[in-house]
């Protein structure tokens, strides 16, 4: 796991230079007469990449997102108005036989389709209009890594392709940004030995990071067996606040932006209330109000640090499990490969 997480920079940056070309051209009608909707279909970790891109589309594009409810797909088929919508399946196996079903049945629909996928001739690459190929190699531990973090930047290859003011100097700096968060990682093996018998904990973020706290929480559940959930910090205050109390850590990604001052708001609250609060952050003043820190000096715009962000949480789950005595790579009960239907 630990040797794959650190396979993304060199990986996101093979994705950067062999897909995006392609994809601009694949999308270059939908760039010229934008889609009235953008239908995102993903499963566990995808399912996180298509978080984002929802947050992503949106944002900067001004398009409205649906998210696929694959059940409506396998057990109760119903049929969808998509015509002219694009959707975009992701999958690393491209095997998520729900994923595949979704795409297929919204291509039948009149959508145009993408899939996102690390294996060429999967069966969700043979469903699509278009393949964005991850470029990530075989990934041999469990928890996906490096797929995930190719899957964000395929987000944003996409959002670019379709019109998306995003400058080429910001997506060419994603390898070094992730570089960057990457040499965190003593800081974080330090962090986790405090976390070794912590029996559950939140993952709280606001924004463009509410994925990276929905895939640390897996991946925390996955490999070190806490029982963990990735909320948004404004739900938190709706009723889970209540849950949490000393021997109850939350995990905070806070990046510099619009989110910032709620965050730092709450880890002043949190702290008069004696929550232990480990924070992610490139934001001194929120490493100020935590209980520790973990400062990552990534320099992006807020909408784009889920590319970087999302090594954190992964190097934090596979520390924490090294020193819980677990094995990363195989999780119990755990397969590579999911199939859903």
């Amino acid at each position: 796991m630990l040797r794959e997480i650190f396979q993304a920079p060199e990986r996101v940056a093979i994705l950067l230079e062999r897909e995006a070309q392609a994809l601009e051209k694949a999308l270059a009608p939908l760039r010229r007469d934008r889609p009235p909707l953008i239908f995102l279909a993903g499963r566990g970790t995808s399912h996180h990449a298509a978080i984002y891109g929802h947050y992503l589309f949106e944002h900067l594009l001004g398009i409205p997102v649906s998210g696929a409810a694959l059940s409506l797909f396998t057990l109760y088929p119903s049929p969808l108005h998509l015509k002219g919508a694009l959707a975009i399946g992701i999958s690393q196996s491209g095997e998520s036989a729900d994923v595949v079903r979704a795409l297929q049945t919204a291509r039948r629909l009149g959508a145009f389709t993408v899939a996102v996928t690390n294996v060429r001739g999967s069966a969700l690459a043979t469903t699509a209009h278009h393949t964005v190929h991850l470029h990530a190699l075989k990934e041999r531990a469990v928890a996906a890594t490096k797929t995930y973090i190719a899957q964000v930047v395929a987000m944003v290859l996409i959002c670019r392709a379709l019109g998306a003011d995003i400058p080429e100097a910001e997506i060419a700096g994603f390898p070094d940004a992730i570089r960057t968060a990457l040499q965190a990682e003593d800081a974080i093996a330090e962090a986790a030995h405090y976390y070794r018998y912590a029996p559950r904990c939140l993952c709280l973020a606001r924004g463009f990071n509410y994925c990276t706290v929905r895939e640390t929480a897996l991946k925390l559940m996955e490999t070190c067996y806490i029982g963990s959930v990735g909320m948004s910090a404004a739900d938190f205050l709706h009723g889970p606040v209540a849950f949490v109390d000393q021997t109850t850590p939350t995990l905070f990604f806070a990046p510099e932006g619009p989110t910032c001052r709620f965050m730092l708001n709450l880890a002043h609250r949190l702290a008069r209330q004696g929550v232990d609060v480990l924070s992610f952050t490139n934001a001194q003043e929120i490493a100020d109000a935590s209980t520790l820190a973990v400062v990552a000096p990534v320099r992006m715009r807020e909408a784009l640090t889920p590319v970087a962000f999302g090594a954190l949480g992964q190097l934090f789950s596979c520390h924490l499990a090294l020193v819980r005595g677990l094995n990363p790579d195989a999780p119990r009960r755990l397969t590579k490969v999911t199939r859903t239907l």
